[in-house]
């Protein structure tokens, strides 16, 4: 099982949408996200662009639990 680890997206949806695109690619089965999403958007465009289940903590900047 091949498992994608990402954390402190801060909002940045560019990147994020390359790191989605390069776990797609790789065929990650599972994503642990490790804190920092910052705003609830960053959620959901992981919820969009990774099929399998995501596993996330909060981080220290995340503004809305």
């Amino acid at each position: 099982m091949l498992i994608a680890v990402a954390s402190d997206a801060h909002d940045n949806i560019w990147s994020l949408e390359r790191a989605l695109a390069d776990m797609r690619a790789r065929a990650a089965e599972a994503l642990l996200f490790l804190g920092d999403f910052c705003a609830p958007f960053a959620l959901a465009q992981m919820a969009e662009g990774f099929a399998g289940p995501i596993h996330a903590v909060f981080g220290n900047n995340d503004g809305d639990p």
